[in-house]
């Protein structure tokens, strides 16, 4: 098996993405914010804006990976470019289907997703994971991040609720050459 190529997603990708994105709410509605039918309503051109580089949020992306031409995973940074907040970009949307188990794509978008942050020159990232998805939890733990918080019944499909919890990895400053 061969590493998944990771890279930015454009327009020309909406149609995987979308597909690849309904799935991940479907079969795990607890893991997200966004609800499937929520998703499904939403219009093309939303999701196509998310895709889109925008000049006045230059470090937002969504990363995909790819096994040849097949989208298998998914994982997004934005950062808020407001003055006192933009030293930090939030992950959200990391999804991997079961099938690609073992094969790391979750650690290897992750990977991109800290190295962007880098190379903007950001101070953290920040992200909240629902407390008992272990595989999940795993992912951003072998990444770096470490759990800074707990939201009690964050998320709530019928009847059942689930905690949040906030993790973040600090980054370090980029240091200036030497002269």
């Amino acid at each position: 098996m061969t590493e998944p190529t990771i890279r930015p997603l454009d327009a020309g990708d909406l149609v995987a993405y979308r597909s690849l994105r309904l799935r991940g709410l479907a079969e795990h509605p607890e893991a997200f914010t966004s609800s499937a039918s929520e998703e499904a309503a939403r219009p093309a051109d939303a999701l196509a804006k998310r895709l889109a580089a925008d000049p006045s949020r230059p470090h937002d992306a969504v990363f995909g990976a790819f096994d040849g031409a097949t989208l298998v995973g998914l994982c997004g940074v934005d950062v808020d470019m407001r003055e006192k907040v933009r030293h930090k970009g939030h992950v959200f949307g990391l999804y991997v289907p079961a099938e690609q188990a073992g094969r790391r794509v979750g650690g290897a978008l992750m990977d991109r997703v800290i190295g962007h942050a880098r190379a903007a020159g950001l101070r953290q990232l920040v992200l909240t994971v629902t407390a008992d998805n272990a595989p999940a939890r795993r992912v951003y733990e072998r990444a770096g991040f470490g759990v800074c918080g707990r939201e009690p019944q964050a998320v709530r499909i019928g009847d059942r609720a689930y905690d949040k919890l906030a993790m973040i990895l600090f980054l370090p400053a980029a240091r200036a050459p030497r002269g």
